[in-house]
């Protein structure tokens, strides 16, 4: 399931995935794009509503999938690219390896874990981004940041009235992760498979409402809505167009997050 959004002429996720598995692709788009959508690709999902932004996006994607259909389903965005890290296990290279492009046979094997861990119930999963050194984290690391892509189990359906999809608009993916692993469901993030996605300021996509105080409004909602789990902090941007311009940051305690779920009490939590 992509969602894409002014995109159309360049679905750089669409071309990636191996040409054998594109009929089981959807894109996801706003009634102002159908017509130029299905000139695109054959599979489209129309949401109720143009610029509508990314949360309302997730919030209509995942009902349909969960709620409507009960099915499991990958979503991601617009802008990503695959790849297969390999990492040195010998005793004079650990601490690094190489990375590459995700070939048709690897694609599969990536595909036969994931059914395989939504066969065992897992809820919500992800594939790491190449802005994380993934050495040391190969195969894969639980309850972590997801960002750009995300794994959904069928039996997500039974719970999506009880996550707020919407109520933290530009901090989207890690406000129901949080929600997610705070009711006890843990998450696997994988770093022998990730993706790498788009610059920030391509245009199209959420770039084209998000603002620099739309990003740092998100990161303080976030913080308000979890205050135990993050934390923000203030930083020049290096590059881009917002450049020596102070930009919060959220740091988020996935893993603690996720711990709180399997205490008894808040004074056992407290004290943990």
């Amino acid at each position: 399931v992509i969602c894409t959004f002014k995109r159309l002429d360049r679905q750089i996720t669409l071309n990636s995935i191996p040409e054998s598995y594109r009929d089981n692709v959807t894109l996801v788009v706003q009634p102002q794009e159908k017509e130029e959508a299905l000139k695109v690709h054959k599979n489209i999902f129309v949401l109720d509503g143009d610029n509508i932004g990314y949360a309302k996006t997730i919030k209509q994607a995942t009902y349909e999938w969960a709620v409507n259909r009960k099915k499991h389903f990958w979503m991601l965005d617009d802008d990503l690219t695959f790849h297969h890290n390999v990492e040195n296990l010998n005793k004079e290279n650990t601490g690094s390896g190489k990375k590459y492009p995700l070939d048709e046979d690897n694609f599969y094997k990536l595909l036969e874990l994931i059914n395989q861990d939504l066969s065992n119930g897992l809820m919500h999963s992800a594939l790491g981004t190449t802005w994380v050194i993934p050495w040391g984290k190969c195969p894969y690391i639980e309850n972590s940041r997801i960002c750009g892509n995300k794994v959904y189990n069928k039996k997500l359906g039974e719970i999506w009235s009880e996550i707020d999809w919407d109520g933290c608009c530009g901090a989207e993916d890690f406000y129901v992760n949080l929600q997610l692993l705070t009711k006890g469901y843990s998450n696997k993030v994988w770093y022998n498979y990730v993706i790498s996605p788009g610059t920030s300021y391509a245009e199209g996509g959420c770039s084209d409402y998000r603002t620099l105080e739309y990003h740092n409004q998100s990161c303080r909602d976030l913080h308000e809505k979890f205050p135990q789990f993050v934390r923000l902090k203030e930083n020049k941007v290096k590059s881009g167009p917002w450049k020596g311009i102070p930009k919060l940051g959220a740091y988020v305690q996935w893993k603690k997050a996720y711990r709180s779920s399997q205490t008894n009490t808040l004074e056992e939590f407290i004290n943990e």
